[in-house]
């Protein structure tokens, strides 16, 4: 078994890319080239961009997050969800002072978050050491 350097997941160590992120092990990238075909051909286990799909080993989805965030913004649920618990604090206050106007601003990001990729929403809401990602 080797562990990939990307998503830190075990594979065979015969694997040229990883079936949990995709990642080539010859060093190119999978945006640009198909992978073999394993498993007689199915490419269930291959990465794919639904929104409601974990990304990563965190296991948190982008498609919940923006969902609470359309729906529950305002209170900052969306960062709850995501372990940032100082950017919800900070957003319940923000809808407090505003009077319900940073709802708006919550409802923009749900709709950015659904709009970028699995791997965009990891680096800027999962990964990054900021307390408050907003934008």
């Amino acid at each position: 078994m080797k562990q990939c350097p990307r998503c830190q997941q075990y594979v065979d160590d015969y694997a040229t890319f990883c079936s949990h992120c995709g990642y080539s092990f010859n060093g190119q990238t999978n945006g640009q080239q198909t992978p073999p075909p394993m498993n007689g051909g199915n490419y269930s286990s291959y990465p794919s961009d639904n929104a409601f799909d974990a990304c990563g080993p965190e296991g948190k989805s982008r498609g919940v997050a923006a969902l609470l965030a359309i729906l529950l913004g305002g209170l900052g649920i969306q960062y709850f969800y995501l372990g940032k618990s100082t950017a919800g604090i900070i957003s319940i206050v923000l809808s407090l002072v505003t009077c319900g106007i940073w709802s708006v601003i919550a409802l923009i990001q749900g709709i950015l978050m659904f709009c970028m990729t699995n791997e965009q929403f990891r680096q800027k809401y999962i990964v990054n050491p900021s307390s408050f990602p907003l934008f």
